[in-house]
């Protein structure tokens, strides 16, 4: 039986591994050294799927705040251990990679070493390989649908024949 679809594409953050929550803790720990008490839940919530440096512009924006330059470096710096202590993997995730017939890929907002690094430390990278989409190596990134369809276009199918799975509303947007 023919599916309805010939690739699957996977966004990372919140469908195959639990790395939002640590990212929102490092910003929120961040602002906090600045002076700036931000509630974790509604950053959690308002910026899920954004990059980086669209909550550090949204942000500096509504608290009338120019960041230092090295803002991002540091964010990375202190986001990669605690990824490499603390990352969990959604469950589930391996049977359901493991049950697909399709072609597979990852398409997310994050970079490609922090893809890259996320997928090791799950246990994935044996699924994916390079089959991997940085949003940042687009000309938009989610909510634009630029990341997906550089997916579809690598695999050389038609977007509607692939099948996005995605928990945010930007990814969902896209």
């Amino acid at each position: 039986m023919k599916t309805p679809y010939d690739l699957v594409i996977f966004d990372c953050d919140g469908v195959l591994v639990e790395s939002e929550p640590l990212a929102t803790r490092v910003f929120v720990q961040m602002l906090a050294e600045y002076g700036f008490e931000l509630n974790y839940e509604e950053y959690l919530r308002k910026f899920s799927g954004a990059v980086i440096s669209k909550r550090l512009e949204v942000t500096a924006q509504t608290l009338n705040w120019t960041p230092p330059e090295d803002f991002l470096s540091n964010f990375d710096e202190r986001l990669a251990p605690l990824t490499e202590r603390e990352l969990k993997i959604v469950p589930g995730i391996h049977a359901l990679i493991e049950s697909l017939s399709a072609p597979i890929c990852v398409a997310s907002n994050g970079s490609r070493e922090e893809i890259t690094l996320r997928l090791k430390i799950a246990g994935l990278t044996e699924h994916f390989g390079n089959a991997i989409f940085s949003g940042l190596e687009v000309p938009h990134p989610k909510p634009a649908p630029d990341v997906f369809l550089a997916a579809a276009k690598a695999f050389d199918i038609p977007p509607a024949r692939c099948i996005v799975i995605e928990d945010s509303t930007l990814g969902v947007t896209a």
